[in-house]
């Protein structure tokens, strides 16, 4: 358990510490279920970005309702993502340099990943490190 907590069950909201992540659960399943409504009977799927929420249970939680997975802005975000759970992350942001691409193969292995490019280079990279990891 962190030494520090920013906020405890039942503290009042003036006393947390931010940043904090409070959600009203009520509301946040509410919504959930509104986006679902929204979209029935069309042909599009839900893969909601956690960049407000940064949360991986918030993630499962949305997936359990029916998204696909979810998009992340940065290599570190879809860490934490894959670590908490969630098996298809897309990273709606270029990924470039080969330590970054690297994490990326590594993590290729417990979820399935898409990347967004803007040039080939960026793929002819990503194959390169994807290569790197199934030789070592």
């Amino acid at each position: 358990m962190p030494a520090f907590l920013p906020a405890r069950i039942g503290q009042r909201v003036e006393e947390v510490d931010t940043p904090a992540l409070l959600i009203d659960l009520d509301v946040f399943e509410r919504n959930i279920r509104r986006l679902n409504e929204a979209l029935a009977g069309l042909p599009v799927r839900v893969r909601a970005h956690a960049k407000t929420h940064k949360c991986p249970e918030i993630a499962l939680r949305q997936i359990a309702a029916g998204a696909v997975g979810v998009c992340c802005q940065k290599v570190s975000e879809a860490e934490a993502m894959v670590q908490g759970g969630v098996r298809d992350v897309l990273i709606s942001n270029e990924v470039v340099g080969a330590a970054k691409l690297a994490r990326l193969a590594r993590l290729a292995g417990s979820a399935t990943l898409g990347i967004c490019v803007d040039h080939a280079q960026q793929v002819a990279d990503l194959s390169r490190q994807c290569s790197l990891k199934a030789q070592a």
